[in-house]
């Protein structure tokens, strides 16, 4: 672990210049200089760098305090067997961190419902998450962009951005686990939320009419090219819930079990398989097996509002299944030659990675 962390860090130094980058690693033997992220947070300066190390123990809470990137290697990364770093929540709340990132990490929650600090302009992606909550002002934690995560959640509310405006959630893939019909996924979603180009599967039953709550206290948000899943039994509307506004434009529907109702809005394509590549509705909607991209002939095809395949792969949006952050080189080889030496050796190691997919 130690030589992977030494190599991922040389990684990203070739591609950073100004802002320092800080390493950090709480795998038992570590020669990293942090093995809390928080430490590392705190001695950080606005701007900065932070990569955390894959671990089989967790990073625990993060409170931010000011502007910075941090980065994991991904949620399911191909190498180290799957580890990734995982995070219990990180709080917005200590400071203002407007323009922070956060990318590639396996996260519970974030909050950005502080009602002291500014959290402008935040970027969350590439993560594995279960919830997102924004500020109940609508001057604090405004134009947050939420992209190319897998949004699992069981409960309620897996995203909720309060009274902030203008976040854009687009090009994720979300998975209601829970089968009771109540549970919605999105609340409080206002007139200038944009949601769109998302994956979205709910494992709900209907309950006695046949409906299920998706959305709840939400108005006026533009919903466009989504596909939405469903493959409880009896589900034939997503109804249920006090809404008001919701514009669904150029979005498809598809029941495994039963007859989806026709989408209010407009272009809508209603109860039909959206065919997908490779898809099995019945494992987890991250599984790697999953190919998101649309066959030729599909209905999705060239569907959308803009003229691009409804889904995350509009316009070759770069999602990865491995939650690779898209500004990094990600390994995907690392052999050592020669793991027995003498002091003063020579150590031989072979590095492969692929490019970083925003240069």
């Amino acid at each position: 672990m130690k030589k992977i962390s030494l190599s991922i860090a040389l990684l990203i130094s070739a591609i950073v210049s100004a802002q320092t980058v800080y390493t950090v690693d709480n795998n038992e033997g570590s020669a990293a200089a942090y093995s809390s992220v928080q430490a590392a947070v705190d001695d950080a300066s606005a701007g900065d760098i932070i990569y955390i190390q894959p671990s089989p123990n967790s990073y625990g809470n993060i409170q931010m305090s000011k502007t910075l990137n941090i980065y994991g290697i991904g949620y399911n990364p191909e190498l180290n067997n799957g580890l990734d770093a995982t995070i219990g929540a990180i709080y917005f709340n200590s400071g203002d961190a407007s323009g922070s990132k956060i990318s590639g990490l396996n996260i519970n929650s974030i909050y950005l419902n502080n009602g002291s600090y500014n959290n402008h302009n935040v970027v969350i992606t590439n993560n594995k998450l279960i919830q997102i909550l924004g500020n109940g002002s609508t001057s604090r934690a405004n134009n947050a962009i939420i992209s190319g995560n897998y949004i699992r959640h069981n409960s309620f509310n897996a995203i909720d951005p309060y009274n902030s405006q203008n976040w854009i959630i687009s090009n994720n893939i979300i998975e209601q686990l829970h089968a009771t019909s109540t549970y919605s996924l999105f609340n409080r979603f206002n007139v200038s939320t944009i949601f769109n180009n998302n994956v979205v599967l709910t494992r709900q039953n209907g309950d006695s009419t046949q409906s299920i709550r998706m959305f709840q206290n939400c108005s006026g948000a533009l919903i466009s090219n989504n596909i939405f899943l469903f493959t409880g039994n009896s589900v034939t509307n997503m109804n249920l819930g006090t809404n008001s506004g919701l514009d669904f434009q150029n979005n498809l529907t598809y029941s495994y079990n039963a007859t989806f109702d026709p989408l209010s809005g407009t272009n809508n394509i209603d109860d039909t398989n959206p065919q997908f590549t490779a898809f099995n509705q019945n494992v987890s909607l991250n599984s790697v097996s999953n190919d998101f991209e649309i066959q030729s002939g599909s209905p999705a095809e060239d569907a959308g509002t803009d003229g691009n395949d409804l889904g995350i792969l509009n316009g070759n949006f770069p999602f990865s299944l491995r939650g690779y952050p898209t500004e990094l080189p990600y390994l995907t080889d690392f052999v050592i030659y020669n793991n027995i030496i003498s002091v003063g050796e020579t150590l031989n190691v072979n590095v492969k990675a692929n490019a970083n997919l925003t240069d």
